[in-house]
This record gives structure tokens, sequence and C-alpha cells, in this order.
């Protein structure tokens, strides 16, 4: 369990570095103002507005105020003053190179911004995925208790796949985070009625002794 833990975060580092070093300039600000459109039409304005407020925030805190976004480009990209220190090599990759590696840190701080705004956007639906996951949790209970007395037997495979169903949604959740396309806000509701089925059956198909 642990391997297949890892391996996943793998894939989704593996994927965040590929949207940075392959998505350019000009298709994240697209998916950027795609998704805002998306979210306007669903939210309001108003709501959208607040949203992107929230997450330029908390963005800020983290890797502007903190100065690790400059650290990052001084990291690098050099500065004039680091140019002319360097005798001979003043113009080495001023107009090929590092505006190339510029590029793709915007992208990297672009989609670590959008990932942000669409986890803001995810904390919206929480008070409603414990709200959702209450029926279905004292459903589940009944009815594992039904079967308790009257000797039915638990699905196994029902109970396994029922996990693994909630597993896969909130790895679905963590990848959409970084995904280089608009994803509509439709999608975390759904998930959170996936993920409240998914408990359902899991608590209904436990064994009877635990």
């Amino acid at each position: 369990m642990t391997r297949n833990l890892l391996f996943s975060l793998m894939l989704w580092l593996l994927e965040v570095i590929l949207v940075a070093s392959f998505v350019s300039d000009r298709w994240t600000r697209e998916l950027q103002s795609a998704e805002d459109q998306m979210m306007i039409g669903y939210f309001g304005a108003d709501k959208e507005s607040q949203i992107s407020k929230t997450a330029q925030r908390w963005f800020d805190r983290l890797f502007v105020t903190t100065g690790i976004r400059e650290s990052v480009f001084r990291y690098f990209i050099p500065t004039e003053r680091e140019r002319q220190m360097s005798k001979g090599f003043e113009d080495v990759g001023r107009n090929d190179l590092f505006p190339f590696i510029e590029s793709r840190l915007n992208v990297l701080w672009d989609t670590i911004f959008q990932m942000i705004k669409r986890l803001t956007t995810a904390c919206i639906w929480f008070p409603y995925l414990a709200a959702a996951l209450l029926p279905f949790v004292v459903d589940g209970l009944v009815r594992r208790k039904i079967s308790q007395t009257n000797f039915d037997y638990p699905s196994p495979m029902a109970h396994r796949y029922s996990l693994y169903l909630i597993l896969g949604a909130l790895y679905l959740l963590l990848v959409s985070l970084t995904l280089p396309f608009p994803i509509p806000p439709q999608a975390v509701p759904v998930g959170v009625f996936v993920v409240a089925y998914a408990v359902n059956v899991l608590l209904a198909n436990t064994q009877k002794r635990v």
C-alpha cells in the first residue's frame, strides 16, 4: 500500500514537471481565463472574485512574501550584475537559454497558483461533503447491522473495490489540481457523491468481526 502511494505521488510530480516543461505561457493564460469563465457561469462573478482573491492571498503568503518565488528565479537566471562580473560570458544565453528558462518558471508558478485556486474552490464544497456523507454513513452502518442479524454474508469484493474507488477519487482530486486544461467546478460535487456512495458500500460490506 505504501509503495503504491509513493508511486502515485511520483506520477503526480512527474505530471507537474511535464506541464512546466512543455506547456506554453499562452496556454496557461488561456486555461486560467477559460476556467475563470466557467466559475463565473457557475458561482457568479462575486464568488469567483472572492475565490481569486483568497487564492492570490495564499500564493503571496507562501511564495512571494517569503521570497521563495524570487529566489527560484535568481537561482536559475543571472542578474545583470552577475553577468557583468562574468567576463567573457556577459551575453551567454541572454537571448535564448535564459528566456526559455524564465518562461518555464512562469508556467510552473502559474500552475502552482492555479492549483491553489482549485484547492480553494474545492474547500467550498467540504461542508457539503460532511452533509452528503452523513446519510450514506448512517445507511451503510444500518445495512451492516441488518446483515449481522440475518446472517447475510458481506461481499469482500464490494468492500475492496469501494475502498479502491475512494482512494482513486481522492487521487484524481490531487491530479486535477495541476491538470493543464480547464476543470469545471461541477467536478468536485460529482466526486463528493462518488466518495459518499463508495463509503456507503464500504461500511455495508465490512466484515462482521473486525
